[in-house]
């Protein structure tokens, strides 16, 4: 059943386009969302394609297989309820044992922030809860209410929260009066433990503890490196890794990873190898791609999305 929050606009969605061709493949959309790049993809793809949209959020899974089933004819169209981090074992048992392209647009999409009851944004008052995956017990009401001091300092540092340690113990004096259950209790006591100097500035003070929190709840960052690696691995010889961030910390990790993969010298022909080992990657995106000022003018939520492509290449190319 389609709701007021099930918009959501695809960022950088010509720039996704220009690394696909018009040819038949196997695609595979790690974050399949509302299905905003998808759609596209699949209007593109030829005929006898393969297609697999993956997402964490049944809520995600269930609106798109509706919305794109008017593709089955053209398509094999399969749909996976799983990280993607986790996504490949369950590819493979589809049969598919490689992908020419595959996209990752990380982090929470619009319908999940502008639904109030996910409790992902603090522009909202809803219970705390920031799952992805609605099937998992911890929720960032758990995490507020149980970590200690020091392990809420933690999970605030990483995302370089300002006034970390003040802040964690700050939550934890105020549940020790009561269970702090919702988005706007919380805002608040994080606006109560930050200095003046913290308050002023620019940007709603509760943004970075927010991510914190969800990158905790949903173990993100980790997730992201697994599913770079397995996505990396799963390319077809001249297949291709579409990556979308949306903040520094996430670009650089998909960044070490691409230039860790990426080919930087000709292999030495005198030395005998196998045939797997002479596959190596291209960066195709030295220099990182970037919203345009049309779209941000259209859409102000792509401001801070990076994309980087990297494609499976073989060595004595």
């Amino acid at each position: 059943m389609k709701n007021e929050f099930d918009f959501h606009q695809p960022v950088l969605l010509e720039e996704v386009l220009s690394f696909v061709d018009h040819k038949k493949c196997t695609f595979i959309d790690l974050t399949l969302g509302r299905a905003g790049h998808s759609l596209e993809i699949l209007k593109k793809i030829s005929e006898g394609s393969c297609y697999v949209g993956v997402d964490y959020d049944q809520k995600a899974i269930d609106y798109s297989s509706k919305l794109l089933e008017s593709y089955s004819s053209k398509c094999s169209l399969n749909f996976i309820h799983s990280s993607y981090a986790n996504a490949f074992s369950k590819i493979y048992e589809l049969g598919i044992k490689s992908a020419d392209y595959i996209l990752m647009d990380i982090g929470v999409s619009s319908p999940q922030f502008d639904d109030p009851e996910r409790g992902f944004s603090y522009r909202y008052n809803a219970y705390l809860d920031m799952r992805m995956d609605q099937r998992q017990e911890k929720t960032a009401s758990i995490v507020v209410n149980t970590y200690s001091a020091d392990e809420l300092e933690e999970v605030f540092t990483k995302t370089q929260c300002p006034c970390a340690r003040r802040v964690a113990r700050r939550i934890v004096e105020e549940r020790g009066k009561k269970e702090i259950k919702e988005t706007f209790e919380l805002v608040d006591i994080i606006r109560s433990a930050l200095p003046f100097h913290e308050l002023n500035k620019k940007g709603h003070p509760a943004k970075q503890f927010f991510l914190a929190l969800r990158y905790e709840v949903n173990n993100e960052l980790k997730e992201l490196e697994k599913g770079l690696e397995e996505s990396l691995d799963f390319l077809s010889l001249n297949g291709r890794l579409i990556v979308i961030s949306f903040n520094y910390q996430e670009d650089k990790i998909v960044k070490e990873h691409f230039n860790r993969r990426a080919k930087k010298t000709p292999i030495d022909k005198r030395i005998p190898v196998i045939e797997e080992e002479k596959l190596s990657y291209l960066n195709l995106t030295k220099k990182p791609i970037v919203p345009s000022e049309e779209e941000l003018e259209r859409n102000n939520r792509a401001k801070s999305a990076i994309m980087r492509v990297i494609e499976r290449i073989d060595d004595e190319r």
